[in-house]
Formats: C-alpha cells, structure tokens, sequence
C-alpha cells in the first residue's frame, strides 16, 4: 500500500514535471542570441589584423572581408525588413512563415561561409573562436529543431514570441550587426594600405 502511494506520487511528479518542460517549450522559444558572439569574434579580428603578412595575403583578406560585410548587411537588412512587416501590419504570433524563415537562414549561411574564408587567413586562436562560432550557428540552423538565433526566427516558426522581445531584437542585435559591419569596414581599410 506505501509502496503503491510513493510510486504514485513519482508518477504523479514525473508527469508534472514533463508538463511543466513542455509548456516552457511552447510559451519562451529557446533563443540563442549569436550576435554577441560575432560582435566578440570581430573585435578579436580587429585586433588581430594588423599582424603581418605577405601583399598577395593581404589582397585575399581585403576581398574575403568585403564579401563578409557584404554578407552581414544583407542579412542585417532582410531581418530590419521583416521585423518591420511584423510590426508595421501588426501581425500576431503563433503562424509559421517557413519561406522567410528559410530566407534568413540561407542568409546566415552565406555570413558562415564568409567568416570561414576570413578564418582561413588569420591566426589561430581567432581562427578557432570563429570555426567554434561557425560549429554552434550551424547546430542551431541545422541540427536543433526548435533553437532560433533570435526572437524574430522564434515567431517566423510559429512560437510564441512577445512583441517587448521582437524589439529588443530589433534594436540590440542591428546595433550588434551595425558595429560588426563598421568595424570589418576599417579592417578593410587598413588591410588595404599593406597592398599600396
């Protein structure tokens, strides 16, 4: 009879706790913000490139950090840009939109790949924080059903997702973006004078 009492009482709280795990999955998304991330690698790289190096490395890294800042304002853009529709046709959470969804995601791919051929041509421990960044971006896009890079995927997905969080989206990370682009664009600069 204890026995029966104690075993329905775990059951009891096994259940609440699935429950529980449950409903957090549904009502707060899992997010991982990734721009402070590639805010971090960038500044390391700002650091880092103005170590020496030969004129033909320094023309590949001039071009691979243009392609990058490319890559990162297009990506920067398409996010203003959704986010924008959202608020502006005040669009309620809930209903998946997989086609921008997979818009931003070939978008990011593209800022992946950009940072891999930057990653190829400076030292190693920048090298090694980008390809660790590169692996955790990769997981969350391809790997992890269910993880976002930000609250605005979150919603793309059909979650649950405040509208205090989409803005909080909308300003950090373009700030975080805007800074990452700035920066490759003095980096450029400065590379550049070593080809002259």
């Amino acid at each position: 009879m204890v026995g029966r009492k104690i075993l329905s009482g775990s059951l009891f709280f096994f259940l609440l706790t699935l429950a529980t795990a449950g409903f957090g999955q549904t009502s707060n998304p899992m997010v991982t913000d990734i721009t402070f991330g590639l805010l971090t690698w960038v500044k390391h790289l700002n650091n880092d490139i103005d170590k020496p190096y030969s004129i033909e490395k320094a023309e590949q890294l001039k071009q691979r950090l243009e392609t990058l800042k490319q890559d990162l304002t297009v990506y920067k853009k398409t996010r203003k840009t959704l986010s924008d529709s959202l608020f502006r046709n005040n669009i309620a959470p809930g209903k998946k939109d997989p086609n921008n969804l997979e818009q931003l995601k070939e978008r990011m791919s593209k800022v992946m790949q950009g940072m891999r051929e930057v990653n190829d041509l400076v030292s190693e421990s920048v090298q090694q924080e980008g390809d660790k960044l590169n692996d955790q971006i990769y997981k969350i896009l391809y790997d992890e059903p269910g993880r976002y890079l930000s609250y605005l995927e979150a919603f793309l997905g059909g979650m649950e997702v405040s509208k205090k969080d989409l803005a909080l989206d909308g300003s950090v990370c373009f700030s975080r973006l805007e800074e990452c682009i700035n920066m490759i664009s003095g980096m450029e600069g400065r590379v550049g004078k070593k080809i002259k």
